[in-house]
């Protein structure tokens, strides 16, 4: 394999004869004064001769892409052009699923992957499929269906599909972050004064109501849970379990982390003052 892609004499726009070697498998930079060419070489000259000789690789018409003028271009490979134009703007969108990329490694993965037994934890194979795409079982194999079993200890373990590698599809999404890979998290101090109580209405838009119905649900939610909570203590002066329930709510994952085995009473609204 060649360790550099070799342009020899490149004579395109601006590019007088132009010849250089750029290094493989480093982040090279192409810089330089405006009209220099720079352009021309990344995208004119080096990404459309890649694509011309994938397609003839592959017996397809290249009516569009004609051969630049150069006298040689050695080790040039496929290539995946990200420039500043949008195309898509849908947040799901990557190079992985523009140039299809994504797909092939969905089908690899879910095919050919290795993981773990749910039950002994050793390296489970994947599964071998028949002319019908079924995983093929030994007649005294038991299975229930979507499932084969570990050729360790015979528990049932899961068939994986393409969906449970993909960020778009809910099998196979972040449960944090839902595939997009950004958290949208409120700014508590833009709508929680916390140099006030609860009965001093802390939050913007709040009446004497929610002053006084707060507070009760606030002691009554610290005497279930087995902590004080004192309604007229003002915010920033919060305990971290105290701050958790006031924010965010008793059922919430941040007030749960402190009481993982206790269960809140249906009597006990699960209710949040501030943020979702």
């Amino acid at each position: 394999m060649n360790p550099a892609i070799t342009i020899r004499n490149a004579r395109l726009h601006n590019l007088k004869n132009v010849t250089l070697e750029i290094p493989k498998n480093q982040l090279v930079v192409v810089t330089g004064l405006s009209g220099s060419g720079k352009s021309t070489l990344a995208f004119d000259l080096l990404y459309k001769e890649s694509l011309r000789q994938l397609f003839e690789s592959l017996g397809l018409v290249t009516g569009g892409l004609s051969k630049p003028p150069v006298d040689s271009i050695g080790g040039l490979s496929p290539s995946i052009s990200v420039d500043q134009h949008l195309t898509n703007r849908s947040p799901r969108s990557t190079v992985g699923t523009v140039t299809e990329i994504f797909t092939y490694l969905r089908v690899l993965y879910a095919r050919l992957g290795h993981r773990p037994c749910p039950k002994c934890g050793k390296d489970v194979p994947p599964p071998t499929y028949d002319s019908n795409g079924e995983p093929f079982l030994e007649e005294s194999d038991e299975s229930p269906d979507g499932t084969y079993p570990c050729p360790h200890c015979g528990a049932a373990v899961p068939e994986m599909g393409m969906a449970n590698f993909s960020f778009n599809k809910p099998a196979g999404a972040c449960p944090t972050c839902t595939g997009l890979g950004v958290v949208r998290q409120p700014i508590v101090s833009r709508f929680v004064d916390e140099n006030k109580s609860i009965p001093e209405l802390p939050i913007e838009g709040w009446i004497e109501f929610h002053g006084t119905h707060y507070s009760q649900i606030m002691k009554n939610a610290g005497k279930y849970f087995g902590f004080e909570f004192d309604p007229s203590k003002p915010i920033k002066d919060y305990t971290p379990v105290q701050r958790d329930l006031f924010l965010y709510g008793t059922e919430s994952p941040q007030f749960r982390r402190h009481f993982p085995n206790v269960k809140p009473p249906a009597s006990l609204p699960s209710w949040t003052c501030g943020m979702p």
